[in-house]
């Protein structure tokens, strides 16, 4: 019976060093990384000295690369970039509306017909090592009488995550 006895209390006392060595506690990890999208525009020299005719004279479906876009992002699904145009190129007296159009770098100039408003907004996935780049362009239709003056106006451009 004693040798019962203490094969009994060796195999309740490996059970119970077992058990101790078979418990288990975590540690839960976690960070954040928040988005560093951006875009930066650089206005071509045509953009700030455009045919605006007026003078007798009338030109239709005008059109001109008026910026260069570099965008940056940390979001590998990539941005929406977007660029709207505000009520027109005005003197404060005469407007003249025109349309905007985002292109890829270097691509050809659209044609005036694949313009559509004053606003435009394209998907950009390609990106390299995190940067990528487009051409803005504007098509109008230039009258042939236009109020004398400095006409202007503001494109909006940006950017938000996909």
């Amino acid at each position: 019976m004693r040798r019962f006895f203490s094969i009994a209390a060796l195999t309740v006392g490996a059970l119970a060093i077992g058990g101790n060595a078979a418990l288990a506690d975590t540690v839960t990890l976690g960070g954040t990384v928040n988005s560093t999208s951006s875009v930066t525009s650089v206005a071509t020299a045509d953009a700030s000295d455009l045919s605006l005719y007026g003078v007798g004279a009338a030109q239709n479906d005008v059109v001109v690369q008026v910026a260069d876009m570099a965008l940056i992002t940390n979001n590998t699904a990539g941005v929406t970039l977007q660029a709207a145009g505000d009520s027109g190129l005005t003197n404060g007296t005469s407007t003249l509306a025109y349309k905007v159009k985002i292109v890829a770098d270097n691509a050809a100039a659209p044609g005036a017909g694949d313009f559509s408003s004053a606003t435009d907004s394209v998907s950009v996935t390609d990106f390299s090592s995190g940067a990528a780049a487009r051409d803005l362009y504007i098509e109008y239709d230039a009258p042939s009488l236009l109020d004398p003056g400095n006409y202007s106006s503001t494109i909006t451009i940006s950017v938000t995550d996909i």
